[in-house]
């Protein structure tokens, strides 16, 4: 605890100088670097328990951080960016928690991200969001067959 609170300061502090330009650093990935960070230590949270299932909604803000930080990583600014993360969250979460509930939100954000790639002439992000519907359909086929027997 004392550790973290001292990062914390430190961190306050470089913050503080930069904002009053009394050291000039500044990089635009040291933010997506921070989301970034930020969503993984929660994956690293929930993994590491054993993802219960009513822990699973942690998985929603964490894969927003994630994957926020990776699509503005990659200069990857449009409104895309922040529909497709919130899709891969409620992808996780309905993946973990075997909500039912969840299926139609995801299955409405799933295809408000292929329709904003195919917007944006995007065709690797494109295939990416196909390959998480692919995964998602192929889930619950293989889910409800075990159900059925």
């Amino acid at each position: 605890m004392r550790q973290t609170v001292m990062v914390m300061f430190v961190l306050l502090l470089f913050f503080t100088l930069e904002t009053f330009h009394l050291i000039q650093w500044y990089d635009a990935r040291v933010w997506a670097l921070i989301v970034f960070s930020f969503g993984l230590i929660v994956h690293i949270y929930v993994f590491k328990r054993g993802v219960r299932e009513h822990d699973a909604f942690l998985l929603l803000p964490a894969a927003i951080a994630l994957w926020m930080g990776v699509f503005s990583f990659l200069l990857l600014h449009d409104g895309t960016m922040y529909v497709l993360a919130f899709t891969i969250g409620l992808f996780e979460w309905w993946l973990f928690s075997k909500e039912q509930w969840l299926e139609t939100p995801l299955l409405v954000c799933f295809g408000c991200s292929v329709v904003a790639s195919l917007e944006a002439g995007e065709m690797l992000l494109f295939l990416f969001i196909l390959t998480i519907g692919i995964g998602a359909y192929a889930y619950r086929t293989k889910s409800e067959r075990a159900n059925a027997l």
